[in-house]
């Protein structure tokens, strides 16, 4: 039997939304919003859940691209033909450095002076910011926003349903305000929270 497949088209709508505000304050009351978040994508798949042994890739670069979550864009970046169906995971393999940027030393929330692309691993303190991890961004009922052990879900806000016959549009916004923190004299970031998936057709 012929597997059915539709058109995708993958627009990345990178902004600072105001959906953060307000949620990350209440836990760092310090919490601050950075200027520039740089982070290399190499890879991005669509998966029906978590135990999908067959991820459908529509964005593949071996060299990497470098994209900015805290500037405002819509640039498209692929399109690609994907099995019909409801996908309830997006998979991202990036590099493990995060190049981050604040404008202003208020920004700063260990005080201090603004600062240009300070590198911070997201696997964590001692691992090499060169290498390549893997974000998970999954549904509520695919156990997105949940923590195993250090491993983290990130929760994403709506499916991508994909239509037979009918080209889909896929806006994925990144929550960057009010992401910055201290801990114990440095930054860290607790960001992206959230994507929202923002469908549409073609």
């Amino acid at each position: 039997m012929m597997e059915k497949t539709a058109k995708i088209k993958l627009f990345l709508l990178f902004s600072a939304v105001a959906v953060a505000v307000g949620i990350l304050a209440k836990v760092y009351m310090s919490a601050t919003s950075p200027s520039s978040v740089k982070l290399t994508v190499y890879k991005l798949e669509l998966m029906t859940g978590a135990s999908d042994t067959n991820p459908q890739v529509f964005f593949s670069n071996a060299a990497g691209l470098e994209i900015d979550l805290a500037k405002g864009m819509n640039a498209v970046i692929r399109q690609a033909q994907i099995p019909a169906g409801t996908y309830k995971r997006i998979r991202m393999t990036v590099t493990n450095g995060i190049k981050l940027s604040v404008a202003n030393a208020g920004d700063n929330p260990c005080g201090g002076a603004a600062f240009t692309d300070r590198v911070v691993p997201i696997a964590g303190d001692g691992t090499d910011p060169n290498s390549q991890v893997q974000i998970n961004f999954a549904a509520y009922d695919d156990k997105g926003g949940t923590w195993r052990g250090s491993q983290i879900t990130h929760l994403m806000l709506g499916d991508v349903t994909v239509s037979e016959n009918q080209g889909t549009r896929v806006k994925l916004r990144f929550n960057t305000a009010d992401t910055l923190f201290c801990s114990s004299g440095a930054v860290e970031m607790r960001a992206p929270w959230s994507v929202s998936v923002l469908p549409g057709t073609l």
